[in-house]
Formats: structure tokens, C-alpha cells, sequence
């Protein structure tokens, strides 16, 4: 099996990723507090199978967490415990969709569409 092959589909739904250490030093922060913000969703943090803890880079934009993330990913919560559902969610392209990922509408400053999307499939997840 060659290395592509080998991929995690998750690998490409989710995107470049930090380390607690590199997210620390991206941000200016303590590692404890990125672990504290994971923990607290003011940043979403991904647990692989072996334990390692993960930052998908999208949600940062010019070395600052997105506006509105943590607003968002409080409402995620109420749907589903799976993290990693709420990374595919933000950041699967959609090429149908406008815009094409929901990250962007966070990009854009459009917190509200953010947070009605969020509140919706957080509604189906939960059913």
C-alpha cells in the first residue's frame, strides 16, 4: 500500500492540523490555556485514536482564532459530542453550496447563517 493510499479520508475533510505545542506558539498562549480552550470549545480541538491532540488550521485566519467559533461550536455540542463530526461540518467542501464550506461564513463575518446551520444540523444530530 503506498502512503496516499494509506490516508485517512479524515486527513483531507479536516486539513492541516496543530499540535498543542505549535497551536501554543501560533497563538501566543500557554499550552495549558489551548488545552483549556480545547476543553471549553473556544477552539476545537480533534483527539486522534492514539491520543494526540489535533487544531484544524482552518480555524484560524491571519494567526487569530475566527470570530464566532466558539459561539458556533457551543451550539454544535448540543447535537453531538463528536468532534470530529463538527470539523467535517465546518470544513467538508459542499461545491454545490454557496459559499462552498461553512468555516467561510466565519470568514465573511456571517455569524448568524453560521450559528442558524449550526443550530439546524445540531437539531438533526440530536434526533
Amino acid at each position: 500500500m503506498t502512503k496516499a493510499e494509506n490516508k485517512s479520508p479524515w486527513a483531507e475533510i479536516v486539513g492541516p492540523c496543530y499540535t498543542v505545542t505549535s497551536m501554543a506558539r501560533t497563538l501566543g498562549w500557554p499550552e495549558a490555556e489551548v488545552m483549556e480552550a480545547g476543553n471549553d470549545h473556544r477552539l476545537l480541538m480533534l483527539t486522534t485514536d492514539d491520543g494526540v491532540e489535533l487544531f484544524p488550521e482552518f480555524q484560524l485566519r491571519d494567526g487569530k482564532v475566527v470570530e464566532g467559533l466558539q459561539d458556533v461550536l457551543r451550539v454544535l455540542v448540543t447535537g453531538t459530542a463528536g468532534r470530529w463530526t463538527w470539523a467535517q461540518w465546518l470544513n467538508l467542501a459542499l461545491p454545490d453550496e454557496d459559499p462552498p464550506r461553512n468555516i467561510t461564513l466565519l470568514y465573511e463575518g456571517r455569524l448568524e447563517e453560521a450559528l442558524q446551520g449550526a443550530r439546524h444540523v445540531a437539531g438533526s444530530w440530536s434526533s
